[in-house]
């Protein structure tokens, strides 16, 4: 076996005298030990001297014919620099953009929140207090879900209030969280009243993108810009919340009754603060 070893040893020593890279090298080492000896002796020393004695105009010649070789290789240099700062200050910029998306995140909750402690402060009702954990998560056209729940005092059927309008309410009650259905949805409907004249009327939603009031009779007046505010038939919706204003009239005089469609100044896809009314 060590014999035999001893020959694959060997083989792979030879393979590799005879290979391109062991050429290179052992032509390196050749010229090196040329160059050492050359200069050793002296050999080198009129080349220097006949560099050093170079006429001037030889020498700038050399000079611009280089000049362009070092310029071309300073660009390169100077390109990869460019490169490298380029980088840098990308990767900067994103972080400045990533910063100030946080401080307008940050600025809109701040603002949401300061809106919804000015109405806190002037109402008449009890109020629990809740942060929107998630808009829509269903895809049901329009439900959120809350961080309060039954040991807040939440029950199934009271009213969300956004900035004193309103905005939802609870169909489902947990322990520490609740669901509510936007008054957006095509399934809420709420009793309500135009304002400016106490005719009762019902509210409902339009499949997620508005409002519509409904059961107007004909003989009673409807107008833009009116208001329409909770009935208080249900004693789980107080009477007198806001619910919007009236942007345009949809029916016409052959209509049975007046229909109409309504606008909140509630932004129900940005919701992150809301008051149960209990």
């Amino acid at each position: 076996m060590p014999f035999a070893y001893g020959i694959r040893e060997k083989s792979a020593y030879m393979r590799f005298i005879y290979t391109k890279t062991f050429a290179v090298f052992a032509f390196l080492v050749v010229l090196l030990a040329v160059f050492v000896l050359m200069q050793t002796k002296g050999w080198l020393n009129p080349v220097r001297e006949l560099a050093l004695k170079m006429p001037r105009s030889l020498t700038t010649t050399v000079k611009t014919a280089a000049s362009p070789v070092k310029n071309f290789f300073s660009i390169l240099y100077q390109l990869r620099k460019i490169a490298q700062e380029n980088t840098r200050l990308t990767a900067q910029v994103i972080s400045l953009q990533q910063n100030l998306v946080e401080a307008n995140d940050l600025a809109r909750e701040n603002e949401a929140l300061r809106n919804e402690l000015g109405f806190a402060k002037t109402a008449k009702h009890s109020l629990a207090p809740c942060t929107v954990l998630s808009n829509d998560p269903f895809g049901s056209g329009g439900a959120l879900i809350l961080n309060c729940g039954s040991n807040a005092g939440v029950e199934i059927g009271q009213a969300v209030v956004s900035q004193g309008y309103l905005v939802a309410k609870i169909v489902y009650v947990g322990k520490d969280s609740s669901t509510a259905l936007l008054i957006t949805n095509s399934s809420f409907s709420v009793d309500a009243r135009i304002s400016q004249t106490e005719q009762a009327g019902i509210v409902k939603g339009s499949f997620g993108s508005g409002l519509i009031l409904e059961q107007i009779p004909q003989t009673s007046g409807l107008e833009k810009g009116w208001l329409a505010v909770t009935a208080g038939i249900n004693d789980k919706i107080p009477k007198n919340i806001l619910i919007g204003e009236v942007k345009d009239i949809l029916s016409s005089s052959n209509d049975l009754f007046k229909k109409a469609a309504l606008v909140s100044p509630i932004a129900f896809n940005n919701l992150d603060f809301v008051f149960v009314m209990k």
